[in-house]
């Protein structure tokens, strides 16, 4: 995923630098507009998240489903949902054979800080479905941007949901209330 958005952001700087070196001449404008329209693209995200069943992915080699955000992308590599231009991301795990209570118990400041990060807040939360989980907040430093990670676990006594979302932090305005409306639809189906 890094490799993928470095390569993005190294081609939007070389872009954005052609453009920038060029004399003032006439369709500049137009070209500059033409840039903008497509970082614009890139980072779009639809804020007005609504749950439709028939958007539902499942996540291969689990029993997980989820609604991802308009524009996130499906990744094997992670596996899960990018959205490049925000360097978002969803990450959707199944753990076997533990429930998701006996597992958040253990996520304490502790644990967070042996991860490099520094937990923010824990706090209960209903699934879509109407069955509970558990929402860990916290931030990091990486590649110079801080970065909120929100951490959900939810499930039953057999599989645990266990899903990792990132963004850059002076974003989450934008991408927390998106991101975490898809999150809390994931379910087990088996």
């Amino acid at each position: 995923m890094n490799r993928v958005i470095v390569s993005a952001l190294l081609i939007f700087a070389m872009a954005f630098s052609a453009f920038a070196q060029e004399d003032v001449q006439e369709g500049q404008q137009s070209q500059r507009a033409g840039l903008a329209s497509a970082l614009n693209g890139l980072t779009a995200v639809d804020e007005s998240f609504v749950y439709d069943e028939s958007k539902m992915v499942a996540i291969p080699q689990t029993n997980i489903r989820i609604q991802p955000p308009e524009y996130f992308i499906y990744s094997d590599s992670l596996p899960g949902f990018m959205h490049v231009g925000t360097m978002s991301s969803i990450q959707v795990e199944e753990v076997a054979g533990t429930s998701y209570i006996m597992i958040s118990r253990a996520m304490d400041s502790a644990y967070f800080a042996s991860q490099g990060m520094k937990l923010l807040s824990v706090e209960p939360v209903v699934m879509h479905d109407g069955s509970d989980g558990m929402l860990f907040t916290a931030e990091m430093k990486l590649k110079g941007f801080v970065f909120e990670r929100l951490i959900l676990m939810s499930g039953d006594y057999h599989y645990t949901i266990w899903i990792n979302a990132g963004y850059i932090k002076m974003m989450r305005n934008k991408m927390r209330p998106v991101i975490l409306q898809s999150m809390l639809t994931s379910k087990i189906y088996e």
